[in-house]
């Protein structure tokens, strides 16, 4: 390009050459952009309207909101230690849920199976009551599902009640130890022991076939205000081996056969404390050193001693009432 070219392209401000405008048209825009005009080199639309300004600081919040919530969620999953097995001491195994810590229930827990790790106990707590409930659902006559209890075990603070048709426990064998229903309860024991003082109160009657107490202790039955009844269909067997069989009372002790007897069989038959009955005037001094007497005994029933060598009569009328 001439040096006249180039004194007209700046006396008029027309490009020529490569990259060169037209003669006669004017210059684009961009071209007369500076330093101290940034915002002419961007796009005006951008900077057209309030609604565009709006929508770009919405943009931003947005994008805060959306930080802050990937951090809330980063911090909750490493304050639960959630995993892919479960949250934190609960994991979630193949036949239920693995407990390594405790665990607070505010309602209900429903559960088939509850059992403990290896070599682990399970303890259950509660600060009121703990109640363990087993219940069925039935259909009522409007066919509505129904829940009905069935057994119920409710451990308060000073008690345990049980609720059921039948009370069963076992050993770990399998074994029967105690059993009660409404009608009877049984032991599954060689010996039912009952220590302290007052023994056992029973309102209405025992049946057992066999009553004995332990080695090196006494056996008593004992009735502080009413009867004491033994009775069988067939016989009574009082057997004491080692020892003896004392049989006291406040008033009388009768022994009735309806219609066998009564047999007392023994070596010795001591009958102490028995009134004697003077029948001679004149008594036999060998006689009463040897302390031989009669018994005799009165029409009313009642047992006295007499003289040997006398008759089996007593003269004392109030003897014999």
């Amino acid at each position: 390009m001439s040096v006249e070219d180039r004194s007209a392209s700046t006396n008029t401000g027309a490009i020529f050459g490569w990259l060169s405008t037209p003669t006669g048209e004017p210059p684009p825009a961009a071209a007369t952009c500076n330093e101290g005009q940034k915002p002419a080199c961007l796009p005006a639309v951008l900077f057209r309207g309030w609604r565009r300004t709006c929508l770009y600081i919405i943009i931003v919040i947005l994008m805060i909101l959306v930080f802050l919530n990937i951090a809330l969620t980063l911090w909750i999953i490493s304050a639960l230690r959630l995993t892919m097995n479960g949250i934190g001491p609960i994991r979630i195994v193949k036949n239920g849920i693995q407990l390594n810590s405790h665990a607070w229930f505010v309602d209900s827990l429903v559960a088939s199976t509850i059992t403990s790790q290896p070599a682990q106990p399970v303890t259950i707590r509660s600060h009121r009551n703990f109640t363990v409930l087993v219940s069925e659902h039935t259909f009522g006559n409007n066919k509505s599902l129904q829940q009905s209890e069935v057994a119920k075990l409710l451990i308060k603070r000073d008690s345990v009640e049980c609720s059921g048709r039948t009370f069963d426990v076992r050993d770990h064998r399998g074994g029967g130890v105690f059993y009660a229903s409404r009608d009877e309860v049984r032991v599954f024991s060689d010996a039912l022991a009952v220590d302290g003082p007052g023994g056992v109160t029973v309102q209405n009657a025992i049946q057992a076939p066999s009553i004995r107490a332990p080695p090196g202790s006494d056996l008593q039955l004992e009735s502080l205000t009413r009867n004491l009844s033994l009775r069988a269909p067939k016989f009574i067997h009082l057997e004491s081996r080692a020892g003896n069989i004392d049989v006291t009372a406040h008033r009388d002790i009768k022994f009735a056969s309806d219609v066998g007897a009564i047999r007392i069989e023994a070596q010795n038959i001591i009958i102490s404390d028995l009134k004697k009955a003077n029948t001679t005037t004149k008594p036999q001094k060998n006689v009463r050193t040897m302390k031989i007497y009669q018994l005799c005994a009165c029409a009313s029933g009642k047992l006295f001693l007499a003289a040997p060598d006398g008759i089996c009569t007593s003269n004392d009328d109030e003897l014999c009432r």
